[in-house]
């Protein structure tokens, strides 16, 4: 049984790297994300099971958390300074988000509470999914909507944000390497990621590697960059664990969540579009920066994405969490409130 989960594994990498290298030769953006994404889910649909372990996505984890820490420079830090308008606006667009598809969602599409606010949260996901399976929502619904979005976002954003500034380009390129200094950055940074994960602090596997990664690289203990291969790695890990939460699903549950998550995707991306033109114009930023930043997609794929286009991912990734961080402690409360169980309106006397 373990050598049939090894193969099933090895098997699940193969198909998705197949796909990244497919993509990277035809000159895609974001090749090893998308690439083995796109080919991993049309395996998927076909019946194909695909087997991606905890341990995998933490170790893709830890790797993104590293190379979003060392991107940190003293110009960055500058930069900063113009990001709290930013963020105000992420905020009033994340509040929008989750309103206009809870609008859809209940009065369109008449959609119970819990099936509604559950597919309108633009990110946390895996808070999301056991609050609704708590809520005893439509798993079906919710997951499919969730995942539709990130899948669209994921595959039609780099190609968006590549049209609208010709000049990104990849960034997996290596400089030079010392090597004991980049495996002492990913040792302390694995262990920042495993100590916050065990205390159950928020996207904890994200957070450490990039503050103890940021520490190293500002503080002129390490240099240089992670290697192309240990990126490589992540995207594959990441796009064939997006896809492998379709499996759970038959083509025709599929098809019958389809169009109500392309719907909801597409207020969702209307609007964060609105926020990130704003925020762009308000903080004198890139507007394709904003965009990526402001999409409702999830903290890794994002980050990765904005690592792969060149864009600053210091600034996709803050935002991104403090999207992730606001959804964490504003969910739970607003979930118990619009959950609660309704008294009957007194009877007249």
């Amino acid at each position: 049984m373990e050598a049939f989960v090894l193969i099933r594994i090895l098997f699940t990498f193969a198909l998705g790297a197949l796909g990244g290298a497919l993509f990277a030769y035809l000159h895609l953006p974001a090749p090893w994300l998308a690439g083995s994404m796109i080919v991993a889910i049309v395996a998927v649909l076909s019946g194909v099971k695909l087997s991606v372990p905890h341990y995998l996505r933490v170790i893709a984890f830890i790797i993104l958390g590293v190379q979003i820490g060392s991107s940190v420079t003293p110009e960055t830090l500058a930069t900063a300074a113009r990001w709290p308008l930013s963020l105000a606006m992420l905020l009033l667009t994340v509040v929008a988000v989750t309103a206009a598809c809870y609008v859809f969602y209940r009065r369109v599409r008449g959609w119970p509470v819990p099936d509604a606010l559950f597919s309108s949260v633009p990110g946390a996901l895996a808070m999301v999914v056991v609050m609704a399976d708590e809520a005893k929502a439509d798993m079906r619904r919710v997951i499919i909507a969730q995942s539709i979005r990130l899948f669209f976002l994921v595959a039609a954003l780099p190609l968006v944000v590549t049209s609208l500034s010709p000049g990104t380009a990849p960034r997996m390129t290596s400089t030079a390497i010392i090597w004991w200094e980049i495996v002492l950055v990913f040792v302390a940074s694995a262990a920042a990621a495993l100590l916050l994960e065990r205390l159950r602090f928020p996207a904890g596997l994200f957070i450490g590697p990039i503050l103890v990664s940021a520490g190293f690289f500002l503080g002129d203990i390490a240099h240089g960059v992670l290697p192309s291969p240990a990126l490589i790695l992540a995207n594959v890990i990441l796009g064939t664990s997006m896809a492998s939460r379709f499996q759970d699903f038959s083509p025709g549950e599929l098809f019958y969540g389809l169009a109500d998550g392309l719907a909801g995707f597409a207020i969702a991306l209307a609007i964060s579009i609105l926020g990130a033109v704003l925020a762009s114009l308000l903080a004198h930023l890139p507007f394709t920066l904003t965009l990526l930043a402001f999409s409702p997609g999830g903290l890794d794929a994002m980050a990765i994405i904005a690592l792969a286009l060149n864009l600053d991912p210091a600034y996709v990734g803050a935002h991104q969490l403090v999207r992730y961080f606001v959804m964490s402690l504003a969910i739970p409360p607003l979930a118990a409130y619009m959950l609660r169980p309704r008294l009957p309106p007194p009877s007249g006397e």
